[in-house]
């Protein structure tokens, strides 16, 4: 699964870069869009598995994504509340590092 490996590769990324002390903002930023996107093909994969067809959707493919395992994974207690939580807030990260670029970015 490419999306299983895009995460993988992802996550690696972000953290070199982390242990080795890097602070630079626009590193941020990126890193953030990367891994946002890393958990949004895993999500769109976990759909796939169910029957889903993400990649024909044409609008809200994002929010739809979040609200499609909301349903099928949260409420069925297949995923957490708190790693739904977690996409959706980094979401907001996501959108923040990319459209309001006055805001300051440092990780936790």
């Amino acid at each position: 699964m490419q999306e299983v490996e895009f995460a993988r590769e992802a996550l690696r990324f972000a953290q070199m870069f982390l242990h080795m002390g890097v602070t630079n903002t626009w590193l941020y930023r990126m890193l953030v869009g990367r891994l946002y996107y890393a958990t949004h093909y895993l999500g769109r994969r976990l759909l796939i598995e169910i029957g889903m067809q993400p990649e024909q959707w044409s609008a809200n493919v994002h929010q739809r994504t979040l609200d499609e395992l909301y349903r099928h994974y949260v409420t069925m207690g297949r995923m957490t509340p708190e790693a739904w939580r977690a996409l959706n807030e980094l979401r907001n990260l996501r959108r923040i590092v990319d459209y309001q670029l006055a805001v300051p970015v440092r990780l936790r």
